[in-house]
Order: structure tokens, then sequence, then C-alpha cells
């Protein structure tokens, strides 16, 4: 069995054109039906607030197969943490035996969340989108916009976090890369004029409210991925001309 580090795997694996196609190609293999994907096992850790999914799919005619076990620590930027992390195990689809441990610390989770938002605003939000908002200053709010340039000609970024200091941090880098960026002590105002809406919070309170949304404006929802979890209002659900997820199932 081949073992991999995060070094490694990054140097392999990279947000781009190549690793966009890989993850629609496996959207499109679930949507057509041939994929076995069973439900995600998932535990709570509330009093550290915490959260591990163990998550596995095999794509009908490949010849191996992942498990992912994906833990979420929320608290762990105060410790100098990232709050996500993680492995994957690599088997057979023949014989079961394992073939490769990714010890990725969950860069291939991030990738993949990323490139499944660009994704979904490919195929949903106006082509030519220019002003993206990002609900949420941290590491999947950076990759979620790094996404969304492959596909868009983005020009200015709003950014809100329950930190004012952290989308502030977020909009100089961005300044620094060309965009015009902004930090905004309050959602509505950075939601103001946007074209993409993406969230990437952990919360368990809305924060995305109908009032928030102007015509035509896209949202991708993110960092809702469990029952306690909530970032966008019913309001905004039902606000909405269309509510598209990957996975219907799931979602309900």
């Amino acid at each position: 069995m081949q073992i991999y580090n995060r070094q490694q795997i990054s140097a392999a694996v990279r947000l781009d054109a190549d690793a966009l196609a890989a993850v629609e190609a496996g959207f499109r293999a679930l949507g057509m039906g041939n994929v076995v994907q069973p439900p995600i096992l998932s535990m709570a850790l509330p009093e550290v607030n915490g959260e591990v999914d163990v998550k596995t799919a095999w794509i009908r005619g490949s010849d191996s197969f992942a498990i992912k076990i994906s833990p979420g620590f929320f608290d762990n930027p105060r410790r100098g943490l990232p709050s996500l992390n993680g492995l994957m195990v690599v088997l057979s689809a023949e014989t079961g035996i394992p073939r490769a441990l990714l010890l990725d610390e969950g860069y291939l989770t991030a990738i993949r969340t990323a490139l499944a938002g660009a994704l979904a605003a490919r195929y949903l939000a106006r082509r030519e989108s220019r002003r993206v908002t990002l609900i949420g200053a941290g590491e999947q709010a950076r990759l979620q916009l790094a996404a969304l340039r492959l596909l868009f000609p983005v020009e200015r970024v709003s950014v809100w976090a329950r930190r004012p200091e952290a989308a502030q941090r977020l909009a100089r880098e961005l300044a620094e890369d060309g965009l015009q960026a902004a930090g905004y002590p309050q959602i509505g105002a950075a939601c103001a004029g946007a074209d993409i809406i993406v969230t990437t919070t952990p919360s368990r309170e809305p924060l995305l409210f109908a009032e928030h949304l102007t015509p035509g404006v896209h949202v991708t929802a993110m960092g809702s991925d469990s029952p306690e979890k909530r970032e966008v209002d019913i309001s905004a659900l039902l606000h909405a001309d269309h509510v598209v997820c990957d996975l219907r199932s799931q979602s309900e």
C-alpha cells in the first residue's frame, strides 16, 4: 500500500480545469444513476463544537473506491489549527485490498467542495457574473472564490464574517491580488448588487434572508451539511425561482 502526504497530494491535484472536469464527471455519474453511494455516517461532538463524517462511494466500472474520514472541529482556529482535517483510504473495487492511504489533511475535501460550488454556479448563475459576496472568510471562502474565477470574470468581492477583522483581512488579501474587495459589518450591505453569493459557515442560525437577495442573484450554500446547521433562512428558499441540490435524499 502506498502512503501519500499532503505535500505530495497537493502537487498532483490542484484547483484547476482538470480537477473541475473530474468533479463534474463524478456528479454526472451520480445523476445518471451510475454511483453506489450509501448514506453518510455522521457523528456530532457538541461539547467540543466538533463533528466527524465518514463517506464513501463507488462509480460503477471503476477499479477503485475511497473511504473518507472528515472531521470538523470549529473551535480549532482559536488554537491556531485548521477547522477541517481528515484522510482517505483507497481500496481495490475487485478485491477490497487497500491500495493507498491519502494523508491529505482535508485538502482533497476542500478542493472538491470549492469546485462543486463553481460547477453549481456554471449552470445556475449569470454567465457575465462579476461581483461575488462571500459569507464567511475562512479557507473554503478563499477556495470558492478561486474556483469561481476559473469560470467567471470576477472583478468585485464583498466579504462578511462573524469576526469583522477576518472579513477585513481577507478583503486586503484579495485587493493585493488585483480584485476590488471590501469587508462589510452587515450581511445586507455585503450582498447588495451581488451576482453570486457563497455561504461557507458552520452556522446553526440563519444568516441569509430573502431581503438580502436581488433579482437574478445565484446563491451557493456550502456550509449546511448536517441537520443542525442552517445558513439560509426559509424566506430565501421560498423567494427563490429554483432550489437545486446535488443529492435530494441527503438534503431532505
